[in-house]
């Protein structure tokens, strides 16, 4: 897979294509249409004339942990969340998205982990 971001920050990936995808997006020439057109929109519609199937799933969160109900995030296993402000990245990763058998968490610098209904 590989991973699109966008924003200001690199650690906020919110599209995620498949190398196939990717090739015959650029075989397709299919672009952007201005410099701030809606990216995420434009490369649907591209998808959309090739006839690749475009997956929206709701475990790519947009916001931080704290900015949705526990209630909502209890059942189910986030993908990823975004706007990092006022937070410790890392920590959101080993709280919300890392493995228990993680190797990359061990790699971490680690800090006592919280619970989720600390952050």
């Amino acid at each position: 897979m590989i991973e699109k971001t966008t924003g200001t920050s690199p650690r906020e990936p919110r599209i995620v294509f498949s190398r196939e995808a990717v090739k015959q997006l650029l075989a397709s020439g299919c672009s952007c249409y201005s410099q701030d057109a809606p990216d995420d929109m434009v490369l649907g519609m591209c998808f959309n004339s090739l006839g690749i199937p475009v997956t929206h799933s709701p475990l790519f969160h947009q916001a931080r942990p704290m900015d949705y109900s526990k209630d909502y995030l209890a059942h189910q296993v986030p993908i990823s969340f975004h706007k990092h402000w006022n937070i410790d990245p890392v920590e959101v990763y080993l709280t919300w998205l890392a493995k228990e058998d993680d190797p990359v968490s061990d790699q971490i610098i680690k800090k006592p982990k919280k619970e989720r209904e600390d952050l």
